[in-house]
């Protein structure tokens, strides 16, 4: 059978005694079909190399490598691999096809689950990895995508792709394969060092704050703010997110998000342990059930290459001086030598990432100059503007509009979101007028777009509140807070989770609990905690 290219659909054609119904989805290295098995009359996901890794000895052992990780993983809660083979140039995997979703599509329809559902998943989860665990199996790369539900309440892992066991070669992984997804990899595999079962618990652990908060730990534009992220910042406490969790299920979800191994749960069997005291004593022994997922609507299982991922493997393996600055993990070193090798390995996917709403990481060392002495002049404002998220400090931001004036669309809005950086570090340096007024150029500007609007009406409302000390409530800073409130209402949900996200830390988690007060109390008293808000200009 020819296969032209990485684009033609195998549907309705026969591959090793499988009758193939549809394409399911495509990612990195295979393409996922729906089939029929004509033997034993049952539906399975069968999963093909795809044509243009056809004949790679590396990518052929990579695609392998999964069916034999779970050929001797027999459990209910671990998708089952049926058969693996190679018809003429076509290699596959045939496996279990679980019709429902997966816990990140149930989540973006549902938002933050109930606590008995997020148990549930948990547990079920947690047994899938203990069972792994006992064959010295690490799966690498546990995400709400990797775990699918069907509609009776019953949790499946899926994908051993990167799975391998304790003290294998690491060879493959130069095939460019990605290494795991960087919303909830643990420190340690952000780093390139050596995973344990470990590992997969504090992916677990992200899944699960995702699942009760409805949001990942942590977020940011690229692989590489996501990595500094897991290695460096500490998540907004739970509880401030979901006062109606059980302390000891928040701190059994903190636990499994220490930075090292060794602050985590030893094991999935001494996390299952807690779990079962927190089933007993908060949901009368019901956690442990399956629980008929509301909601749940049943789609095909799809796969999808993550970009962002990939990127982060080309920073770890793209530079030498880049991976060890990581994991060197020095204030100096490590941000500043990563960001130096992202500006030219990455380029080109810096400048697709989104990267104008960025939170960047104040540089103490940095000098804070005004001038422009010593920065290069770009080729392009694209350029420039990436060069300046490199360095990250004002003389490079003030380069953007130096030699790029905003008197066209384009060099306003780079302008106008060098503005917001150039807050930032203002007010990392407590120089808090300059930081209103960088702010202000922002929000009064007739260019600025909603959501850079919103952004910088935050953090002004932050700037207030924080830089003049002045305690939650006050009427100056909550009146910037309250247009923010409003302006958001009339955002879709995706613009109000791109400002979410694009929020530093501390802004953000100080947003999130104005934001929950004021659609949890009453519409009355909510209207009165705006005062002022007709005066925000």
């Amino acid at each position: 059978m020819n296969r032209p290219n990485e684009g033609y659909d195998l549907t309705n054609q026969v591959i090793g005694g499988y009758s193939i119904l549809h394409r399911l989805g495509v990612g990195g290295m295979s393409e996922v079909y729906l089939a029929f098995q004509n033997s034993l009359h049952r539906h399975v996901a069968l999963k093909v190399l795809r044509a243009d890794f056809v004949g790679s000895e590396e990518h052929e052992q990579r695609f392998l490598q999964e069916a034999r990780s779970v050929a001797s993983l027999m459990h209910p809660n671990i998708v089952q691999v049926y058969d693996v083979g190679k018809f003429e140039n076509t290699l596959y995997i045939a496996q279990e096809y679980v019709p429902g979703s997966n816990l990140n599509s149930f989540i973006q329809r549902r938002g933050a689950l109930p606590v008995e559902e997020a148990v549930s998943i948990l547990w079920q989860a947690t047994s899938a990895l203990q069972k792994a665990a006992s064959i010295g199996l690490v799966h690498r790369d546990i995400k709400p995508d990797n775990l699918l539900l069907t509609p009776d309440g019953e949790v499946k892992v899926a994908d051993f792709g990167l799975a391998r066991a304790r003290g294998k070669s690491q060879n493959l992984t130069a095939v460019g394969v990605a290494l795991g997804t960087p919303l909830y990899m643990s420190p340690e595999q952000v780093q390139g060092l050596i995973v344990d079962s470990r590992s997969d618990l504090y992916s677990l652990g992200a899944t699960a704050y995702h699942m009760l908060a409805g949001r990942p730990p942590f977020s940011g534009d690229t692989a590489l703010a996501l990595a500094m992220q897991h290695i460096q910042a500490q998540p907004v406490d739970l509880a401030q997110l979901r006062p109606d969790i059980p302390k000891e299920l928040v701190e059994l979800v903190h636990r499994l998000l220490k930075k090292s191994p060794e602050d985590r749960f030893g094991s999935a069997m001494e996390l299952a342990r807690e779990l079962r005291s927190f089933i007993d004593n908060h949901l009368e022994g019901r956690g442990d059930k399956m629980v008929p997922f509301s909601g749940l609507v049943i789609e095909h299982q799809a796969i999808t290459s993550s970009s962002a991922t990939e990127e982060l493997q080309i920073l770890m393996k793209g530079s030498g001086s880049a991976g060890s600055s990581i994991r060197r993990n020095k204030i100096r070193s490590s941000y500043d030598g990563l960001l130096k090798g992202l500006l030219w390995f990455c380029f080109p996917l810096l400048l697709s990432c989104g990267l104008g709403y960025a939170v960047l990481k104040f540089d103490p060392f940095a000098h804070q100059s005004t001038s422009t002495a010593g920065v290069s002049r770009e080729s392009s404002i694209q350029r420039q503007y990436a060069l300046a998220l490199v360095e990250n400090n004002l003389k490079h931001w003030n380069a953007v509009s130096e030699f790029f004036p905003p008197n066209d669309p384009t060099s306003r809005n780079y302008y106008l979101k060098s503005q917001l950086q150039i807050a930032r570090l203002r007010f990392e340096g407590e120089d808090f007028a300059a930081a209103e007024s960088n702010l202000r150029t922002v929000i009064d500007s007739p260019y600025a777009d909603e959501i850079l609007r919103t952004i910088a009406r935050i953090e002004l409302g932050w700037i207030k509140q924080r830089g003049r000390r002045q305690p939650m409530g006050d009427e100056v800073s909550n009146e910037h807070f309250a247009r923010a409130i409003r302006d958001m209402s009339t955002l879709v949900p995706e613009k109000q989770r791109i400002i979410r996200e694009s929020l530093p830390p501390k802004v953000r988690a100080e947003w999130e609990t104005i934001d929950y007060l004021n659609q949890t109390q009453p519409k009355a008293t909510a209207q009165e905690s705006v005062t002022g808000e007709n005066r925000v200009n």
